[in-house]
């Protein structure tokens, strides 16, 4: 990708751009050596809108019930850092179901309390890492 140095002021960025340069590709336009965006052919444009309404209309690989208990732990973690701080708290139907120092352990209450249900199981702490879903196989025995 080709980088374009731009000129600023306090609300406006200036970039010279040969009209050659596009047809190399993706350009980055740079103001003090941080890239502050990127121009692209209109052709390129047009087939990332199109990649981006196939990703948008494929099926989430996460289950919508999960889904939801993740967005509600987003949502109410400020709040419990106070109560629930370095502990790990269960999420199911947008509270806090069961707590402990052990997952496996909280994992145990809600399966005691509530049975097989989608639940989100989290660490309270004020910078937590974003984590994904890995889905796993469950062997009936």
């Amino acid at each position: 990708m080709r980088a374009v140095i731009v000129s600023s002021t306090s609300t406006h960025y200036l970039a010279k751009i040969e009209r050659t340069t596009l047809d190399q590709g993706p350009t980055v336009l740079k103001a003090d050596d941080r890239a502050v965006a990127v121009v692209l052919p209109v052709d390129d444009y047009q087939a990332f809108e199109q990649w981006q309404k196939q990703q948008q209309a494929l099926p989430s690989s996460m289950p919508p019930d999960f889904a939801n208990e993740m967005a509600a732990f987003e949502r109410i973690k400020p709040a419990l850092q106070d109560a629930y701080g370095s502990q790990a708290v269960a999420i199911y139907q947008g509270q806090v179901v069961a707590a402990g120092h052990d997952k496996m352990a909280v994992l145990g209450q809600v399966l005691d309390e509530y049975g097989p249900v989608p639940c989100y199981i989290e660490w309270v702490e004020p910078e937590s890492p974003r984590r994904v879903r890995v889905p796993s196989a469950w062997v009936s025995q």
